[in-house]
């Protein structure tokens, strides 16, 4: 059995899906699995642009995001727009069609928007017979993800599947299974050991504070304000900053550091974040779907920041909602949560109560072994 699963670059949380799905199917029988970047098969332009521009509107302009990404979720607007995305996406694509017709997999499972687009119009154009099946990264989808030719669509929750259901999808072709993250995540570990290997110091109440793989938040702030706490709650605290690829944050965390009065231990960009998380109490991060499905396989309590306008305040609120996570407009907000949280075990515990009802921690095995049963 032939799958390909696909992704697009843009946010480290596509591509951690995918490898999260490719490292499950590792253990199944008979089953051949390549793993491919869409955007490694467009034109240069096109593959630089593509994230680039992204980064640029969530980073710059946030507010203009927000709004075309609300806007491009209307109907009406879906219905105009629809046909010009998928023109460019097949027009810069068209190695990575070739790729899919030469290879001519069983399966394809997508974990991205575009390359379920582009597949979906292949299988409408007769020109691929296999199976699409499109897993939604996030709580709540957008117009962009209604790839009407996926033959399954994979999502998180309830509420996912509801918001498929309104958007026009068949009952039959959702599957509530869970956003996939690594299997890894879903394994304990012994703390102290762990925190003796990462060079942690024990016995400290350990916040993580992440800004995804590029490097975005106001880390620097929270630790300006967490310094400033009275010294009976600040010394027993301990921060632990992941920089992502911001090699500017990583070093200036580190300058800062060394006249800072609480502990901070500054990393770059780690493919170990399970075990940072294992010897976390509580996590700071933006609302990214792949490290909020990761926190909650660690049942690690949240405190959410600047969520983007858009897939991550919709995440922000689902979180909120069930009580697994709370929300801090500012870096004094989140110093005031973090202290709420390190003084008040009882808030840890209903906190961490409540994460399981959104824990998904075998979705990436689930998914597989989904995968497997497909027959074209």
């Amino acid at each position: 059995m032939k799958i390909l699963i696909t992704y697009a670059y843009a946010g480290v949380g596509h591509k951690k899906a995918a490898l999260a799905i490719e490292k499950a199917l590792a253990g199944c029988n008979g089953v051949e699995v390549k793993n491919v970047d869409i955007l490694d098969y467009s034109n240069s332009l096109f593959k630089v642009s593509y994230p680039g521009v992204y980064l640029f509107l969530i980073n710059k302009m946030p507010t203009f995001w927000g709004l075309f990404y609300y806007l491009l979720d209307a109907r009406i607007v879906d219905f105009f727009m629809a046909p010009v995305r998928k023109f460019i996406h097949r027009l810069n694509c068209k190695k990575f069609i070739e790729f899919v017709k030469s290879e001519n997999p069983d399966v394809v499972v997508s974990t991205h928007f575009m390359p379920s687009e582009v597949i979906s119009g292949l299988k409408e154009r007769g020109e691929f017979k296999g199976k699409l099946i499109t897993v939604v990264t996030d709580f709540i989808s957008h117009s962009f993800w209604m790839a009407r030719s996926s033959d399954y669509f994979i999502g998180a929750i309830q509420k996912t599947k509801n918001d498929l259901l309104r958007r026009g999808v068949s009952l039959e072709k959702i599957k509530i299974i869970g956003i996939p993250c690594d299997p890894i995540f879903g394994v304990s570990k012994d703390k102290q050991a762990l925190a003796k290997q990462l060079g942690i110091e024990p016995g400290f109440f350990n916040v993580l504070i992440m800004s995804g793989g590029f490097g975005t938040g106001p880390i620097k702030d929270i630790a300006g304000e967490i310094n400033n706490l009275e010294p009976e709650i600040r010394d027993k605290m301990q921060l632990i900053a992941i920089c992502g690829k911001n090699e500017l944050l990583f070093h200036e965390l580190n300058k800062m550091a060394q006249g800072l009065k609480v502990k901070l231990k500054a990393f770059g960009y780690m493919n170990n974040v399970d075990e940072f998380m294992e010897i976390s109490d509580i996590i700071v991060t933006k609302p990214g779907g792949l490290t909020i499905t990761e926190a909650l396989s660690k049942a690690l309590p949240m405190i959410l920041v600047r969520p983007i306008l858009g897939q991550e305040t919709r995440n922000c609120k689902i979180l909120t909602g069930y009580g697994t996570a709370v929300k801090a407009g500012n870096a004094k907000k989140v110093c005031s949560l973090i202290k709420k949280f390190a003084t008040s075990p009882e808030k840890m515990i209903s906190t961490r109560t409540r994460i399981k009802l959104l824990r998904y921690p075998d979705a990436a095995k689930n998914i597989a072994e989904f995968v497997t049963t497909q027959k074209t």
